[in-house]
């Protein structure tokens, strides 16, 4: 997949609108919360076109299409070029971005639009990658995809997946692709959540998955590039809270093949506030902690910041 459907798209500074077309993938990750079910589930177009058109009269001026995969739907371009003519400023796609590795599909995309680009890239390494993704033959096409984007200039966002088998490899999976020539850097906790909920051993505990995301923004801070961290509260990351981007903070809504909802109310956006929370001085726009992770790991981490 591209981004599980939870992992949402990061808030900008203006309203967004975040148009999940379906949950079917070309790819098919061990830590994939959609079911086989879900993945038969996928927005009409013409559901899709009247969306655009409700976010355009409400004043919407960003859209991200979505997935599951976006870009295995044939009417993604249409769908882009509609949005750029309803006035939309900046159309986002979040995609695994395999097709990406063939440049005319990529130029298309680019033709029709969309000018900011988010890659799901899974695991460090090919080995990993073609494990975690379960498709032979594929890292090669992660590379191209990549390389492709940095020759166009689209600075793309490298989203990272932090799970037990990658918060590890975090600082040198970066210096990889800064070798590529990316420069920013989204770093998501694994979901459990639907299809991945069992999958318990996958989630580590914050404390510590922050130790390396400390050593990351260090990192970019003396390197001049971008890092930011979601669904880790600013207490487990002080003296690094620049870094820290929380779903949920800015007005987005998003439309999925089941329901429309605001991103604030989504169950990834945390929600859990334990005790832990009392007097820290981030406690009115920090979300807390998620309810997965509870279940997992508990709330005793959490040490207010006062």
């Amino acid at each position: 997949m591209s981004r599980c459907a939870s992992e949402l798209t990061i808030p900008g500074d203006v309203p967004l609108l975040d148009v999940v077309l379906g949950y079917d993938c070309n790819l098919a990750c061990s830590y994939c919360t959609i079911t086989e079910g879900m993945r038969r589930r996928e927005l009409p177009s013409a559901r899709i076109v009247r969306e655009i058109d409700r976010a355009a009269a409400r004043g919407f001026a960003d859209i991200a299409f979505t997935g599951g995969e976006p870009t295995i739907r044939p009417d993604l371009p249409a769908l882009v070029r509609y949005a750029r003519k309803r006035g939309f400023a900046h159309v986002k796609v979040s995609s695994n971005g395999l097709r990406y590795a063939y440049a005319e599909y990529l130029d298309h995309l680019i033709a029709c639009g969309v000018d900011q680009f988010n890659v799901s890239l899974h695991a460090f390494g090919d080995a990993a990658y073609e494990r975690t993704v379960r498709r032979l033959d594929t890292a090669h096409l992660r590379r191209k995809a990549l390389d492709n984007l940095v020759a166009r200039g689209l600075d793309p966002v490298a989203d990272l997946i932090l799970k037990e088998d990658t918060y590890r490899d975090l600082r040198p999976w970066i210096t990889s692709l800064r070798a590529q020539g990316l420069r920013r850097f989204a770093l998501w906790l694994v979901s459990l959540t639907d299809q991945n909920q069992g999958n318990v051993d996958q989630l580590p505990r914050l404390s510590e998955v922050a130790t390396e995301i400390r050593g990351a923004c260090d990192d970019a801070r003396a390197g001049g590039y971008e890092v930011w961290s979601l669904h880790v509260p600013r207490c487990f990351l002080p003296g690094h809270e620049e870094h820290v981007r929380h779903p949920g903070d800015d007005l987005v809504t998003v439309v999925t093949p089941d329901e429309v909802f605001d991103l604030k109310d989504s169950r990834l956006a945390g929600g859990v506030k334990p005790e832990g929370c009392t007097g820290c001085q981030h406690v009115g726009r920090c979300p807390g902690l998620r309810q997965d992770y509870i279940a997992v790991h508990g709330a005793g981490e959490v040490r207010a910041m006062t």
